[in-house]
């Protein structure tokens, strides 16, 4: 993938790609401006210091949220880093799988990273070599959303989804992003993600505050969601992670179903219907009759 240019005097940001908390030792893994830090803290390296109590706090704040949010990570800031030799310890396969992991599918167009443009949001604030790419063009300069290869399991399960929509002769007949190619590396030996025909909308979901104020449209959005979910269902393809950021609103006020990859939001679907028929309608119920109207 191809980037532009950026104004090195611009203020920089980052972005947490992933962590692990432990009272032991913690480790976060952050992208900064094209390059991946990884900063590691050890309980046994704050023993007698005024930075181990805070320590084992936050910890203890992380593990009780079951995840962290941005303040959590900045907790960390005022301890004093310091560079180390290679422990191995960083996942040189963040952000992307071996394809060797993964099964074959011959059915499935694959994109070369190389034949790709990212589309960077540009701010004043954001700074897009910290971020996640979201939109790409391709060769012919049509838009896609690119979604990247964070976990294998959901990128299995993504695929296998479209393929089944595919199969069933739904392409482009529902309001979901239809599935487009597999982003590989140029020597085919990484998947990077995947590529979908872009939504036109303004960039927001259901869970935006603006369209859950719209309340003159949620009737029709539930209407929407229900009869997608009822197509799919009757194909026996289960939508999976149901909740408001995964219902997208286009610019005509329609709404489109997204992301196929499972897990699930215990506010909106149980742990033990996650995956399932059932767990897709209690989403779809806790959404439109109770979450909405909050």
């Amino acid at each position: 993938m191809s980037l532009v240019q950026m104004d090195s005097s611009k203020s920089l940001s980052h972005q947490v790609m992933d962590s692990e908390f432990d009272p032991e030792s913690s480790w976060i893994t952050i992208m900064c401006r094209a390059s991946r830090f990884q900063i590691s803290v050890s309980l046994k390296d704050l023993r007698g210091s005024c930075f181990e109590l805070e320590y084992s706090q936050l910890v203890a704040k992380v593990v009780d949220m079951d995840g962290g949010a941005d303040d959590d990570y900045e907790a960390l800031s005022s301890l004093y880093a310091k560079p180390t030799r290679d422990r191995h310890s960083i996942n040189p396969f963040a952000l992307m799988i071996p394809s060797r992991d993964l099964p074959q599918y011959p059915q499935v167009c694959c994109s070369k990273a190389s034949d790709i443009h990212i589309i960077p949001v540009v701010t004043d604030t954001c700074d897009y070599l910290s971020e996640i790419p979201q939109k790409a063009s391709i060769g012919d300069g049509t838009i896609k959303f690119f979604k990247p290869a964070l976990d294998k399991s959901q990128i299995i399960r993504e695929i296998e989804m479209h393929s089944r929509i595919l199969n069933a002769c739904l392409k482009g007949k529902m309001r979901v992003a239809n599935f487009h190619s597999i982003v590989i590396s140029k020597d085919s030996k990484m998947t990077i993600g995947l590529l979908f025909d872009f939504i036109p909308s303004i960039g927001e979901s259901l869970q935006s505050r603006q369209w859950k104020m719209a309340s003159e449209h949620h009737a029709k959005w539930k209407q929407q969601v229900t009869a997608i979910v009822k197509e799919l269902h009757s194909h026996d393809i289960v939508w999976g992670d149901v909740h408001p950021g995964n219902i997208v609103i286009d610019k005509n006020f329609d709404a489109w179903i997204v992301d196929f990859g499972g897990g699930w939001i215990e506010d909106f679907v149980d742990r033990k219907k996650a995956g399932t028929k059932e767990g897709d309608w209690q989403g779809v119920q806790r959404i439109f009759e109770g979450w909405i109207t909050l």
